[in-house]
């Protein structure tokens, strides 16, 4: 009886294994790229035949030994809605399918960042209702190996459902596309929030690496699944230990009778590792005292801007808010009879799960403010670690540490098909390569179309604006420039919509629309420029150095003079803030100079990590990208 129960069960798994598979992004509701072959593929039982029927055409074909099959169809103009459908004894029937352009978006957080936490983000993701946009979110998937298919996901129609946690600058990318075109917009957001570029590049790039070389064999015998599965259990498991370890809830140190005496000193906002707090990882408490008057007691807002990476917020032994995500600014609505004229106590507890730990904001973010006045709580806080004892976070599983890792789970199952263009932001997590990153980055872009068999445009995001960052971001931006000598390519400047104090700035409507005009040129043939005016070359006489322009003009309203962003140094190298002028009525040449240098050499604009205001546009509203004239 167990042998006929057995041989049963391997008929049975036969049976299903014959059945007919499609990748997961063959699917209701997908969008195929128009005017090109259009190629169906997928698994099946081998040896034997497939038939797949579609706007009325018709096309067989024989499943080869490996159980693999793939059918072309005519390249067909935007339309839809379509069907499809595919037998091989059963029926798969897909619906809902357009024609139209499929767009790669990829990257890390910044491409990742949410809809809803844009600017406005609520507002825009209650307008994102659009039947002739697609959306496809990419599961976040690490693989040893390429894969044919990705782990999870599946086309969806743009409603405030399904974009909801969808990235914002891939949305906003297609809906300018959708409202300019009128064609089809099928989006593809495989992002990963963190990731470096080494993580999204193949072993045939990443192989020459010796180091990447060793990690990429033994990812090769890695189950990945596993290992974010075991991560994730410790991870749970340490976080509840902090929970119960931690002595300030115990003895409540949100109370306004707490003895804070052995406090130690803390000036915030500040990162806990700047300030040698100690251990990093697990809960800081942080409290300290303020005065009110009674006229300020009608109605008031507390502001702590950004935690790294939970908070719990008391004022006067009263939770006022709380949040577990650390990118998001806190504002609190301070309830009525909190708080009192006279003496009041704030406290903070702060979970750090291991990341930097503190306060990720500048001093303006962290305020109390009434209906009378604003106060500034930045300052001197004292602080104490409810988990003094705790042991180090578990081992973060990330693929910064697998090198190819996102390259095989999340762009390699995507070659089969055809698309319009890749759209790309990336590259703060390399910020400590920056200069590496220059050739990782081209040797990328070129792979890709390799794999993909064609030069699909490719538009990316400079890094904006960001500072303190010991000038990393300065030479991470003109790394990424170079990648501009690939044929079809072009950048998006973003120095003017960061936020100088977050690495994820929202403003994530205007990322969208300068990609949208850049790809105006680049992928639909039209006549708008892809940038403001650059860096072309300069000449010299006795005491100012002309810059000259090259891709259009700058704005009529461009200031003729005191034009902010430009240093100028002369033989020792040394570089002075420069008055700026435009020359004539060209638009295009500016005379740079410098009091403090009799006879300037050399000038850079905005070489800064946040270099302030911001004042070249074009009429598109493009920004000119920062530049150097020398390379020493």
């Amino acid at each position: 009886m167990k042998q006929i129960l057995t041989l049963f069960l391997l008929v049975l798994s036969s049976m299903v294994s014959a059945k007919v598979t499609l990748p997961k992004f063959f699917s209701d509701h997908m969008v195929l790229q128009r005017d090109a072959v259009i190629t169906i593929y997928g698994w099946a039982d081998s040896n034997k035949s497939i038939t797949v029927n579609f706007n009325n055409q018709t096309q067989s074909a024989k499943i080869n030994a490996n159980g693999e099959w793939s059918i072309d169809f005519a390249a067909l103009p935007a339309g839809g809605p379509y069907e499809m459908s595919i037998t091989q004894d059963a029926t798969i029937h897909l619906k809902d399918i357009y024609l139209g352009d499929v767009w790669f978006c990829s990257g890390q957080s910044n491409m990742g960042w949410k809809l809803e936490d844009a600017r406005n983000g609520k507002e825009e993701l209650a307008k994102a209702d659009y039947e002739k946009i697609k959306l496809l979110q990419v599961s976040r998937t690490m693989a040893g190996t390429p894969q044919k298919d990705i782990e999870k996901g599946e086309w969806k129609t743009c409603s405030p459902q399904s974009a909801e946690g969808f990235s914002a600058v891939a949305y906003f990318f297609g809906r300018e596309l959708f409202l300019k075109y009128n064609v089809p917009i099928g989006l593809i957001n495989s992002s990963w929030g963190g990731t470096n570029i080494e993580a999204w590049m193949s072993e045939d790039l990443m192989g020459k690496h010796a180091t990447a070389k060793k990690v990429i064999a033994e990812m090769k015998s890695m189950n990945f699944s596993d290992v974010m599965e075991n991560y994730k259990k410790e991870s749970k498991a340490w976080e509840a230990k902090a929970e119960t370890l931690d002595l300030g809830m115990k003895e409540k140190w949100y109370s306004t009778d707490v003895n804070t005496a052995t406090w130690k000193d803390i000036t915030l906002p500040t990162y806990w590792s700047k300030a040698k707090v100690t251990p990093n990882d697990g809960i800081i408490w942080v409290t300290r005292t303020f005065d009110l008057t009674p006229a300020d007691l009608n109605s008031a807002t507390l502001s702590v801007g950004r935690v790294d990476n939970e908070d719990i917020t008391y004022i006067n032994g009263k939770k006022i808010g709380e949040s577990p995500v650390k990118d998001l600014d806190r504002l609190y609505t301070i309830p009525k009879g909190i708080l009192l004229a006279g003496k009041n106590r704030i406290t903070i507890r702060v979970k750090n799960t291991g990341d930097i730990g503190g306060f990720r904001g500048d001093a303006s973010s962290l305020y109390l403010e009434t209906s009378n006045r604003k106060l500034l709580l930045a300052g001197t806080w004292t602080y104490k670690a409810g988990t003094p004892d705790i042991e180090e976070v578990p081992v973060r599983q990330h693929p910064t540490k697998y090198p190819t890792s996102l390259y095989n789970g999340m762009v390699t199952p995507f070659f089969g098909i055809k698309i319009k263009g890749i759209i790309w932001y990336q590259g703060e997590a390399n910020s400590k390569n920056a200069t590496e990153y220059a050739d990782l980055f081209q040797n990328m872009i070129t792979d890709w179309r390799k794999n993909w068999k064609v030069d699909y445009p490719f538009i990316f995001a400079q890094l904006p604006n960001y500072g303190g960052q010991n000038n990393r971001w300065i030479t991470l931006r003109e790394s990424q420039a170079k990648a501009l000598t690939l044929k079809n390519t072009a950048m998006v400047v973003l120095i003017d919509v960061g936020d100088d104090d977050n690495i994820h700035p929202i403003y994530k409507q205007i990322v969208g629309k300068r990609m949208a005009i850049i790809a105006d040129q680049l992928a639909y043939n039209g006549k708008t420029p892809m940038t403001a005016p650059t860096y072309d070359h300069y000449s010299t006489n006795e005491n100012a150095i002309t810059i000259h322009f090259s891709n259009g003009t700058f704005t009529p309203e461009t200031k003729k003079n005191n034009i902010g962003g430009f240093q100028v140094a002369g033989s020792d190298k040394k570089f002075y803030p420069a008055e700026a002028a435009v020359l004539g009525t060209d638009l295009k040449t500016i005379q740079v100079s410098s009091k403090e240098v009799k006879k300037p050499m050399a000038v850079r604009y905005l070489w800064e990590d946040a270099p302030g205001k911001v004042m070249l546009y074009n009429t598109d509203g493009l920004v000119t990208p920062p530049f150097r004239t020398y390379n020493w």
